[in-house]
């Protein structure tokens, strides 16, 4: 086993955490020891949450626990250990006509990093969260047993585990159901926005509620918003191509501070937005799904201070009142996030109860970090919080405590802790 005493931080890089204690275990063995013999253990996988999610002084990582154990190639399903990558699993499961019916934005993030964030993708309306398509899994608890969770077998715990944030025990492996799939490529249709309002975004979600998957970016640089709406289906025409985790280029180094400022990202945007004019096209995998992939260590981009991702859900009915006027505050404090992306959400599982999305749309706001930034996401909150709106833990680092719209305090045992499971405890 691997001990290292490290500064560590999230992927905004900020907060950072310094003399942290990271355990890298090589099996489970020696996962239950070190469970047994520590009082408080923050569990972490490959730190791609952005905030405080995964920081504490005595860390647990799952990246030993690396072991695919079974692909069952005849009927889509993967058993495999927590500290398995998405992208460890993509070019085996794609090559064999089977994809992920649920993902995030990004291949790099652990098994057992998406069951704590219950991650989402861009067909969350169809397919919600990847709890829905969890067979099982196993958890160490606090005292080193280890139990099996279903939504038959220890049900309550299982709900409570999938988007806990860790805070339940330490997954070990999980079964997995994919989806068949005939191509790597997508359908994509965009269209393009300009001189709109977040009326006009919705409303074109709203008008093609019955495709697949959806996302939106939309441009914040400009005195009045714009931007794209990008819609797509799985090609249907078999065609299975080589799914590389290869990058195209890389972030050698943070970039200086203040690189990303209103001038650069204003460039950037209009460079986008000439790029995705409203057309239909076939893409593949990595385009559609990852591509921020495509550029290692992009996070430095935004310089050694980091940046501040603001992710929020608002229900359906308060949805364009809230996006509008989340859009006039971010302008009026001169804020400019680098990218941002809208999607629309559909019911939760009725029993998803730490889940972030819920019916409605969330959009997620990629800030660097500046001085003004904490008064402009305390202002963002008291607003959204009367509308019903929440943050997303697997990115937040700065709001409100209570904008989680989780207790803490609820998951028993604070053996499993970190800087966010403390920060969000209200006295």
């Amino acid at each position: 086993m691997q001990t290292e005493r490290t500064t560590i931080a999230g992927w905004a890089n900020y907060p950072t955490l310094s003399n942290a204690t990271v355990f890298k275990p090589e099996n489970r063995a020696e996962v239950i020891q070190l469970i047994q013999q520590n009082d408080a253990l923050t569990l972490r996988g490959n730190g791609k949450a952005y905030g405080d999610a995964a920081l504490g002084q005595t860390v647990l990582s799952s990246l030993g626990l690396n072991k695919i154990r079974h692909f069952d190639q005849e009927n889509g399903i993967v058993d495999c250990e927590a500290g398995v990558l998405l992208a460890d699993l993509l070019p085996m499961i794609t090559a064999a006509g089977w994809f992920f019916a649920v993902t995030p934005g990004i291949r790099w993030i652990s098994i057992g990093g998406a069951i704590a964030s219950d991650v989402h993708g861009k067909n969350h309306p169809t397919e919600g969260c990847f709890s829905h398509h969890l067979i099982d899994f196993e958890l160490a608890l606090a005292d080193g047993t280890i139990v099996t969770c279903s939504q038959e077998q220890n049900a309550a715990l299982f709900w409570q585990t999938c988007g806990g944030m860790g805070w339940t025990g330490m997954i070990l492996s999980a079964r997995i159901q994919l989806r068949r799939i005939a191509s790597t490529r997508m359908q994509q249709r965009t269209v393009r926005l300009a001189k709109a309002t977040m009326q006009d975004f919705v409303q074109t979600f709203e008008e093609n509620r019955s495709t697949s998957y959806a996302a939106a970016w939309v441009d914040f640089s400009r005195p009045t918003l714009r931007g794209a709406v990008h819609f797509a289906e799985h090609d249907t025409q078999p065609h299975l191509d080589n799914i590389s985790n290869d990058v195209s280029w890389k972030v050698p180094f943070f970039a200086p501070n203040g690189l990303l400022n209103s001038l650069s990202i204003g460039a950037y945007n209009e460079y986008y937005f000439r790029k995705n004019p409203t057309a239909s096209q076939v893409v593949g995998f990595d385009q559609y799904f990852y591509p921020l992939d495509a550029i290692a260590n992009w996070n430095r981009l935004y310089g050694a201070r980091g940046f501040i991702q603001y992710h929020f859900c608002i229900p359906q009915q308060n949805a364009v009142v809230a996006l509008d006027a989340a859009a006039a505050l971010i302008k009026k404090h001169g804020e400019t996030p680098f990218l941002t992306v809208l999607k629309r959400h559909g019911a939760p599982h009725p029993r998803a109860v730490n889940s972030f999305p819920f019916e409605g749309y969330s959009l997620a706001l990629d800030f660097p970090r500046t001085r003004g930034m904490a008064a402009l996401i305390a202002e963002l909150d008291a607003l959204l919080w009367p509308l019903g709106g929440k943050v997303y833990l697997s990115k937040d680092a700065i709001s409100d405590p209570r904008m989680a719209r989780i207790n803490p305090a609820s998951f028993g045992d604070a053996k499993f802790t970190s800087l966010q499971r403390q920060r969000l405890v209200v006295p």
